[in-house]
This record gives structure tokens, sequence and C-alpha cells, in this order.
């Protein structure tokens, strides 16, 4: 849409766009950020995935026009008493922002080890609706094939990656099934993800500086 790559550092608080033609530049939020997406607007238009909230802003090289003021808050996050905030998230093919939740302390702290993170669905009325029955650690893999009838999801510390079947309006998240497991030969686990144009399912494995082409059909797999 932008002909622009869009992308977070997350600790650091920032988010990143390069047109590939002139220098990247950055922008600072002053909340830990999950993920960001495009939404309808002038060019540079996003959402992005804060601790704090969701927030609304648009990305130029130029002058931004509330780059003193602040984004606007869009809506606000979901489990705001729990130990959690947004992290992996994508927008569906009907328009509607996906995305999963992160335990801060899953490693080690108060919520050590705990399954307290929600699935989400952010709609056109700016409702949060959740989608999958059951609760986990850390978000990874939200991601859709073309006719977005499917949607793949992983819980990282699990390091397996499941298929769902992904309503066109609404409902939660069905049919369960298990696409892919990291070999126990490599360490780290499931990150980002996407679908080609052939259906493959990219998948970003963190702590392996690996990236693998999975063939959801058969598990298949090729590596670079």
């Amino acid at each position: 849409k932008d002909q622009t790559l869009y992308w977070i550092s997350a600790p650091e608080e920032e988010v990143w766009a390069w047109n590939t033609k002139d220098a990247p530049f950055r922008r600072l939020f002053d909340t830990t950020i999950g993920c960001v997406v495009l939404k309808d607007g002038p060019k540079g238009s996003i959402v992005v995935g804060g601790e704090r909230a969701f927030l609304s802003t648009t990305m130029t090289s130029n002058a931004m026009a509330d780059f003193g003021s602040g984004p606007t808050i869009l809506c606000e996050r979901p489990e705001q008493n729990q130990a959690t905030r947004p992290n992996d998230g994508r927008v569906d093919r009907q328009g509607r922002f996906v995305f999963g939740m992160y335990n801060n302390y899953h490693r080690l702290g108060c919520s050590e080890g705990e399954n307290n993170a929600g699935l989400y669905r952010l709609n056109k009325n700016l409702e949060m609706e959740q989608i999958l029955d059951y609760k986990y650690r850390v978000s990874n893999c939200i991601c859709f094939p073309a006719d977005g009838k499917t949607m793949y999801f992983c819980d990282t510390p699990t390091r397996k990656v499941y298929a769902f079947d992904y309503p066109e309006g609404a409902g939660s998240l069905t049919n369960r099934r298990l696409v892919w497991t990291v070999p126990s030969s490599l360490p780290g686990g499931p990150d980002g993800a996407q679908v080609d144009a052939d259906g493959g399912l990219w998948i970003a494995l963190s702590g392996a500086g690996r990236v693998v082409r999975v063939d959801p059909s058969t598990g298949s797999s090729q590596w670079w």
C-alpha cells in the first residue's frame, strides 16, 4: 500500500519506516511496542500496538503533525490488570486487527510460566473480541494465506505452530491442527511469520538465527 517497510524495536519503543530509496527514519512512542499495522488514511497511517494503549498516527519523513503532541489513543489495550502486553499482530482480509498478548514475566518473575495471555481481534467499532478459547504465554506467527480462511499461530515457548479455521464474520478460531514443531536440535522458538503467494509459511526462528519455509499441507521444510 505505502511501498514502505515498517518495523519495530520493542524495548527501545521505536517504530521505523523505510521506502528503500531514502534513509530510514524512526519515531519514539514512550511505550513498549508489540506490533504495527497500516490503516486507512494518508500515506504512512499506522496503528501501533503499545503496552499503554493502541495508538494512531502517521509516519512520514517530513514534519509529523502530531510529533509534539503525541499520537492519538485509538483504544485501550486489553488485560490491563495482567502482567501482559500486546505482541504479534496482523490485519485480516476483512481489515480487522488480530493481535496476541505476551506474558512479560514468562521466563522469570511474578507470572513465570503462567498461561495468562489472550488472543484478540479489534473490529471496525473498536471492540475487542477474544477469539481463542485458551490462554498461553507468548503470541507469535499470526498470519493468513491469500484467501484469509486459515490463521497460523504459535505460543513461542511450546515451539509448535498451529493452523486454525478463521471466520470471515464474527466468531472464534476453530479446528486447531499442528503444522510444524521446531526440531530438538535447534535452539530458540518461532517468532514472526508470513505466508507467500504459493501458500508456504515462512517462519523466523528467534534464538536460532534461521528462517524456515514450511509447507502447511505436508509439514516439510526448507531452511535458510
